[in-house]
């Protein structure tokens, strides 16, 4: 982009001011002075109108104005990246570019096209390009212990799904989370979530394709963690190999065999998960499918605001996060 004044990022239908390469040269500090001048005047307009605006009245003046876009392909924005691309999860351990395919990896991905802060750092976490500790330790912490379990709620046979069979199928992996979670609140563990599958093909997709996650973060913060949490570079290695040691292989009951939907309900009493696992010392406490199984808590009010939690925190919602539709 040496013989460019200005090239931004393309963002799918305008020019991104969100990561741009500029030149001082005279053209381009007119441009900037010009977006400055609009945003002054309007303190709600966004950068990137500012920009689009500007480049258009430079252009209708012929003021000689040298603009290209970024590679697409290594500067890609967040509709490119994530959804065309399909990077729904970190790369795993050890993949890189292919060198033959370099100069078409990504170098810089600008974090857009869904919105909430609570949905940009999940993102960012599943992804693994968070590194923020924070004051709780979210990744180093040493004495928190995580509770994990296997996804693997009976998918139909066919090779493509209606909508009411993937609404069966997401309704019953929302039914394991609820699960894992009251196991979590009853044992004091974290959890940590699986992949959950999506559309009619049973794509294996993050949380935010099935949950709004501004609802479920704001009474749920802090007591979940994202599908790639043990590949995180900060997460002790004995929470790593905890996670993955036989000896952690703890199962309420397992019904993962089963190859199609059925009304199978198991009830299990919260005494009966205190007494079989309050004792257990791993770090990480897996358990296989959760598929059909109810806990039962008590009638303490704690119970009580705990099952409020959970009756608040579950909405549908767009994999952008646009709004929460209705709950689960």
């Amino acid at each position: 982009m040496l013989n460019a004044d200005v090239a931004p990022m393309w963002d799918s239908r305008l020019y991104n001011a969100g990561f741009v390469v500029v030149k001082p040269t005279n053209i381009s500090k007119r441009l900037y002075r010009m977006m400055k001048v609009i945003t002054d005047k309007s303190p709600s307009t966004p950068d990137q109108s500012a920009l689009n605006t500007v480049v258009k009245i430079l252009k209708n003046e012929d003021a000689g104005l040298n603009l290209k876009t970024l590679n697409t392909r290594r500067f890609p924005n967040g509709k490119d990246y994530f959804e065309t691309q399909g990077h729904f999860f970190a790369p795993i351990d050890g993949q890189k570019c292919n060198k033959q395919e370099k100069s078409n990896c990504a170098v810089v991905v600008h974090h857009n096209w869904i919105i909430t802060k609570a949905a940009k750092v999940y993102r960012f976490r599943e992804h693994l390009m968070w590194m923020y500790d924070g004051d709780d330790k979210y990744y180093s912490c040493n004495t928190r212990r995580y509770l994990m379990y296997d996804d693997r709620s009976p998918i139909l046979l066919q090779d493509q799904q209606s909508k009411v069979q993937q609404a069966v199928k997401s309704k019953s992996e929302i039914s394991e989370l609820k699960t894992a979670l009251t196991i979590g609140y009853l044992l004091n563990r974290t959890v940590v979530l699986p992949a959950f599958h999506s559309g009619k093909m049973n794509t294996m997709v993050p949380l935010h394709y099935v949950l709004h996650v501004r609802s479920f973060e704001a009474h749920f913060g802090g007591k979940y963690r994202e599908n790639s949490f043990l590949r995180h570079p900060k997460v002790p290695l004995d929470v790593k190999k905890s996670g993955t040691s036989a000896d952690s292989q703890k199962q309420i009951i397992d019904q993962s065999n089963n190859s199609t939907l059925s009304d199978l309900n198991v009830v299990v009493s919260a005494v009966d998960v205190v007494r079989k696992f309050s004792k257990v010392n791993d770090r990480v406490l897996r358990f296989g499918s959760l598929y059909g199984i109810t806990v039962v808590l008590g009638n303490s009010s704690e119970d009580a605001a705990f099952k409020q939690k959970l009756n608040q925190a579950f909405y549908r919602s767009h994999h952008r996060q646009y709004k929460p539709a209705g709950r689960w």
